[in-house]
């Protein structure tokens, strides 16, 4: 999916950020008005209902096999951004990383101007697949 994506958007006019080492790129909670592409550096987004507890940005050190990790090129959380009003998890720079935010309307936009059912599809697609991971992990 998100080689699909970012063909249709020019990121070349949408705001950029630098964010340092262990400082929160998304943090849980937040509303999914925006979706982030890293641009440079990696990102990690610590899986805590994996773990059981909550993920502070000093304790990551190295990613585990509960994290995910994203590397340059990444639309970073695409999934709770489609299919939840806040993000699940946070992403934290592991290194030094350069964001790109796009408001999640102007995405809904230029996806309706290609075909009017890929907004909603998407949505649904991505809410089923967040549901299954979230039921397989209360097991």
């Amino acid at each position: 999916m998100q080689s699909d994506l970012l063909p249709f958007i020019d990121w070349r006019y949408h705001p950029r950020q630098v964010i340092p080492p262990r400082e929160r790129i998304i943090t849980a909670g937040d509303p999914t008005e925006m979706l982030f592409l890293l641009e440079s550096g990696v990102a990690l987004a610590p899986n805590a209902a994996v773990r059981g507890h909550k993920h502070f940005p000093d304790l990551v050190k190295k990613a585990n096999m509960n994290d995910i990790t994203y590397a340059a090129g990444a639309l970073l959380s695409l999934l709770e951004m489609l299919a939840l009003d806040a993000y699940r998890h946070d992403v934290l720079a592991h290194e030094e990383c350069r964001v790109i935010g796009i408001d999640r309307l102007e995405i809904k936009a230029m996806w309706n101007r290609e075909n009017r059912m890929a907004w909603p599809l998407s949505c649904s697609i991505a809410a089923a697949i967040t549901q299954r991971r979230q039921t397989r992990f209360l097991l």
